[in-house]
């Protein structure tokens, strides 16, 4: 005989618990994300364990880790939700929403903010091929239909949809600090620490541009924002990064004491002839949706 109504959704709610915290590799960031207690989410998820008698995951300082029994208890769940999500959908009509919608960005926006509403695009419109280009100039208008850019385009043949603001803090590896200390103040950084930094920093803000010309250590200067990230993800200095992609890694501290909260906008734009295509404004919505959630 199956689970009665009530036992199935206590089932239900104990394994979304358990893949949210495989998500978010730690039980106390989904319970956070999820607006649930961590004593109440972690509960969760030991009940879940108790009932099928096995340990699914390993609870760790600082995150948990998937047993082998874990592992393949995930894919399980990954069917009941995809069967959930697709049950959620408003409109079953975007499933014949398909073709493919070229996006140009720069690496530093695509790693750091449009990744975020991909996930929940493609569930909803599982036919849509998103061609992502990543480059650090801009391709002619015939060689995209949609990009995020961080200047304002004044070619008529663009057609502004959305801007935001790009939010950046000063963050280090656990490592580093270890290793180094936490810096006093901008000064002591400019004294006694290394630096990490994108070339184009010191164009975008005069803040900064002053700040590195009074520093002693650059440790190094890239154009790239993934080498940025991985530079300070590995201990080689102090950098400057978006909130976004940062406040991601788990190794990563944001240097909140040191008052320095820089920002940049960027905007969304479609060629004119493709604002009004379903796919165009689809994927529209999504990152917009993706933007409101940027932190600050």
């Amino acid at each position: 005989m199956g689970l009665k109504v009530k036992q199935a959704i206590l089932k239900v709610r104990q394994m979304l618990c358990f893949s949210e915290a495989v998500r978010y590799g730690s039980i106390s960031k989904a319970a956070e994300k999820n607006a649930m207690k961590q004593s109440n989410f972690s509960v969760q998820i030991k009940q879940l364990e108790e009932e099928i008698g096995v340990q699914l995951v390993l609870r760790l300082p600082h995150g948990i880790k998937l047993t082998e029994a874990g592992r393949d208890f995930y894919t399980l769940v990954c069917d009941l939700e995809n069967v959930i999500n697709k049950a959620s959908r408003p409109d079953l009509q975007t499933f014949h929403v398909s073709g493919a919608i070229r996006l140009w960005t720069s690496d530093g926006l695509g790693i750091g903010y449009l990744t975020d509403c991909l996930s929940d695009f493609y569930a909803d419109y599982p036919n849509v091929n998103v061609e992502i280009a990543c480059s650090l100039e801009m391709p002619q208008p015939d060689q995209f239909d949609m990009a995020v850019v961080y200047s304002e385009p004044t070619d008529k043949t663009f057609k502004i949809v959305d801007k935001f603001d790009l939010h950046f803090s000063l963050f280090a590896s656990k490592e580093y600090l270890t290793k180094f200390g936490y810096p006093k103040n901008l000064r002591d950084i400019q004294e006694n620490h290394r630096i990490c930094t994108r070339d184009n920093y010191v164009s975008v803000w005069p803040v900064w541009a002053n700040f590195m010309n009074a520093s002693k250590q650059v440790a190094a200067t890239t154009n790239s924002s993934a080498m940025l990230l991985q530079l300070i993800k590995d201990g080689i200095g102090i950098g400057l990064l978006p909130r976004g992609t940062a406040l991601k890694e788990e190794n990563l501290i944001n240097l909140s004491k040191i008052k320095l909260n820089l920002c940049h906008r960027f905007w969304i734009v479609v060629r004119d002839e493709v604002k009004d295509v379903d796919k165009v404004k689809a994927l529209i919505r999504f990152i917009d949706k993706a933007s409101q959630n940027l932190p600050y």
